[in-house]
């Protein structure tokens, strides 16, 4: 059985990134680094050594090669896929033309 890929939009392979999880009064309440599993206009899903909250927004600065893009997003789901090994699904709430611009170019 075959399965049809249905993503809204395609992905580009692993990139470093720091984040900064936000609270509903803009505080932020967690900060880290992780790596992206895979990338789009539209969102990352985002590998970290801890749990990320569900509803949450994210701030990223995403290194691509010699750009850095920041974008911010809310976290649609987080699994745990190993011992302080997170996989965490964000979707893009802010993403500047020029961000999506240079995502395109390394998707």
């Amino acid at each position: 059985m075959s399965s049809k890929d249905q993503r809204q939009a395609p992905r580009a392979d692993s990139l470093n990134l720091s984040f900064f999880c936000i609270d509903e009064d803009s505080n932020i309440i967690q900060q880290g680094m992780g790596r992206t599993l895979n990338i789009s206009t539209s969102g990352i899903l985002l590998e970290t050594n801890e749990q990320i909250p569900q509803d949450k927004t994210v701030d990223m600065e995403i290194a691509m090669e010699n750009e850095i893009i920041n974008v911010s997003g809310t976290v649609i789901h987080s699994t745990e896929y190993g011992e302080d090994i997170f996989h965490t699904g964000i979707n893009f709430t802010s993403l500047s033309d020029e961000a999506k611009k240079t995502l395109r170019t390394f998707i």
